[in-house]
């Protein structure tokens, strides 16, 4: 019984990990959330059957926060999800590396609230690198997958959006202000 639970919950991470792979290659941000809200809630539950609950209240959370951030940027709004993240996570901590996933979450919820274009990309990188050594650790290969892809495809669209230079990132801004 215990494989079966344990093949479908990485059965799950693997799901979230092809819908995640979308995410970045979208070069409009409200795309960019839409893919990511779905891909949080489908990792929020694979950590959840993992018994992950500090990963799975950060998954939860963020679906939530990159939905929200489409529509309200206002650093209320980002300090709410920050204090939110904080507060829950931190009694859940049982071991060091499991402060990787409030950092990655950090990261990325300034990066959805007060960035955009390749800032926003650049910042969610580093987010990409805290939750790639806590599913290492953690033994998600959905995880690891997802985050190895998010780096080699952000890093991608990050540097394609460079070369494009100023006129894509004008483009970027002003697709940012879509609603998703």
């Amino acid at each position: 019984m215990l494989f079966d639970n344990l093949w479908f919950a990485q059965s799950i991470g693997l799901l979230a990990c092809l819908v995640g792979a979308t995410a970045f290659l979208q070069r409009q941000d409200s795309k960019l959330r839409l893919h990511l809200t779905l891909n949080g809630t489908l990792m929020g539950l694979h950590f959840l059957l993992l018994g992950s609950s500090v990963a799975a209240i950060n998954c939860l959370l963020c679906a939530v926060r990159n939905w929200v951030s489409g529509y309200y940027r206002g650093i209320g709004v980002m300090l709410l999800f920050l204090a939110l993240a904080w507060t829950l996570v931190i009694p859940q901590i049982a071991h060091p590396v499991q402060i990787l996933t409030l950092v990655g979450t950090t990261l990325s919820t300034f990066a959805l609230f007060r960035l955009k274009g390749i800032a926003l990309r650049l910042c969610m990188l580093s987010s990409t690198i805290c939750w790639l050594t806590h599913n290492i650790w953690a033994g998600s290969l959905g995880g690891i997958l997802q985050e190895s892809i998010f780096f080699v495809i952000n890093g991608h669209t990050i540097l394609g959006l460079y070369r494009a230079g100023p006129q894509a990132a004008q483009e970027t801004a002003k697709a940012s202000q879509e609603k998703p």
